[in-house]
């Protein structure tokens, strides 16, 4: 490859209405967590309000995401919606938005995520408009990642979803919130100084003073140096994906964050590493991923394996979706390894199986363990007897998270086994064996907490209300959506997956 002769200008002419639709995405949550802060929050009809404004919010960046989905489809670009900007011109970085195939379905998917989990918040009753700032915050962290083509400006984001995620385990978890807290911070700033020294390496190493992400793939750097940048941007990204054996700071978090911000972590914040590792070091380093990715895979396999075990061995119903999370993101990284196109796509549409099931499992978890007044499968028993709505839901959700024909699961684990299989021989049946591990995990999980005997204690227990039932057939049904109708997703990811695999990577 050659170096460019000249660095792209970090201004552009000034932006049309379909340009602008990526930066209202990002950036409507932020201005609206700023205009909440005028709100008053001393009663219930204030509170009622906080909540609607925020609900209406999140589905005008849910409307616009669906807009640029509708647009996006006839892009035949490498990127769509790109919009650049001078920020600090300086030392190179501008303001450098864009989406592909492979992060415009994750911003679709953020913005459907993000509305149910306002809609799952109903229950929050002190400091609601504290809560909803933070949240808002959260989306425009992850929606700024999810955009982001410069890698000064991805890094900002990434960083700006920590303390959001933070204070809402912290004041809003369970019993055990801040030791999760801290904990879950303590990894993700480990994680997040690694991604910031290999930036810092890239840019100071580079021929050309600049972090734009377009412009940097073309640049040439020396084989050992390309290999230790692409170690610490995978380490940062497995970090949050996450990986044996940074994987415990999730699991605690997950435990103990409230089922919204459980919903987001599970559905939302895991899947940035997924598509970190995805978008750069699979289409930027390319030859510098195939020399590690023997120890890739290795992870990936081990990660699949030891969740799946974990998964088995929990009595906890919140730590057992966490394992279950973290196994599918093991299948993720396999997928990713491979570098083969088929494999990538499954990737990509696992993330987003993952990420509909993973939300509902916690919002159905939560209802339960609320019901049972507790989150302990053993004490469980016979809820299908009071919960006919809350039982079926949950096995449809199960049958989502074991990867079930039809359901959005199954085929994304199936093109990352098809896709792995030819390169790694070995280690794709095991990650099946893990997939089968998983699927025993969850059928157990279901056997204990709906059917058998019936507790005394949970004689008077509710079946769920309207909203909860809502929020859990609107999920079902994008699962089954994409899971009968993969199409409306596969082309655009496969056609963007195809240019990125294609386009080399020094």
């Amino acid at each position: 490859m050659t170096l460019l002769e000249a660095v792209p200008t970090t201004t552009a002419a000034p932006a049309q209405f379909p340009t602008v639709l990526l930066s209202a995405m990002v950036w409507v949550p932020a201005i609206a967590a700023i205009a909440l802060l005028f709100f008053p929050a001393r009663t219930d009809l204030h509170r009622g309000r906080i909540r609607s404004f925020v609900l209406a919010t999140t589905g005008v960046v849910l409307g616009l995401g669906v807009v640029m989905w509708y647009g996006f489809r006839d892009q035949t670009g490498t990127y769509a919606y790109e919009e650049t900007r001078g920020w600090l011109p300086s030392i190179g970085s501008s303001y450098h938005l864009g989406v592909d195939g492979v992060s415009m379905p994750l911003l679709l998917l953020s913005a459907f995520l993000f509305v149910f989990a306002v809609l799952a918040s109903t229950r929050v009753r002190e400091q609601p408009k504290e809560y909803f700032v933070l949240l808002l915050i959260l989306e425009t962290g992850v929606n700024g990642v999810f955009a982001s083509l410069d890698y000064l400006l991805f890094f900002l984001f990434w960083q700006l979803q920590a303390v959001p995620m933070f204070l809402l385990i912290a004041r809003f978890g369970g019993p055990r919130r801040l030791k999760a807290a801290w904990k879950f911070l303590a990894v993700d700033l480990a994680g997040s100084a690694l991604l910031l020294l290999a930036i810092l390496i890239l840019y100071f190493k580079a021929p050309v003073r600049t972090f734009d992400i377009v412009t940097l793939h073309d640049v040439t750097l020396p084989a050992a140096l390309a290999t230790m940048i692409c170690w610490l941007f995978f380490i940062a990204f497995a970090v949050r994906l996450p990986v044996l054996p940074f994987h415990t700071g999730f699991i605690d978090a997950q435990a103990q964050a409230p089922a919204p911000i459980g919903l987001v972590l599970t559905g939302l914040t895991v899947k940035l590493g997924g598509y970190g590792i995805i978008r750069v070091n699979v289409g930027e380093f390319q030859d510098a991923w195939h020399k590690i990715v023997g120890a890739v895979v290795v992870i990936a396999v081990v990660t699949v394996l030891w969740a799946a075990i974990a998964a088995l061995a929990q009595d906890d119903l919140r730590r057992l979706i966490g394992y279950i999370v973290m196994s599918h993101m093991g299948l993720v990284l396999l997928g990713a390894a491979s570098a083969a196109p088929v494999a990538v796509n499954g990737a990509v549409l696992l993330m987003l199986a993952d990420g509909l099931t993973a939300a509902l499992l916690v919002l159905l978890a939560a209802a339960i363990i609320e019901r049972a007044n507790t989150s302990s499968i053993a004490a469980m028993g016979g809820i299908a007897g009071r919960m006919g709505r809350g039982a079926a839901l949950w096995v449809l959700a199960a049958l989502a998270a074991i990867g079930f024909p039809g359901l959005a699961g199954f085929i994304g684990q199936l093109l990352i086994v098809l896709g792995a299989y030819p390169s790694h021989r070995i280690a794709t049946p095991l990650a099946v064996l893990g997939i089968l591990l998983v699927s025993g995990a969850m059928i157990w999980a279901v056997q204990r907490i709906l059917f058998g005997a019936l507790p005394e204690r949970h004689g008077r227990i509710r079946d769920l209300g309207t909203l909860e039932l809502a929020n859990g057939v609107g999920l079902i049904s994008l699962i089954v959506l994409l899971g009968v109708l993969p199409a409306i997703l596969m082309d655009s990811i496969n056609f963007s997956v195809i240019t990125l695999l294609s386009r080399g990577g020094g």
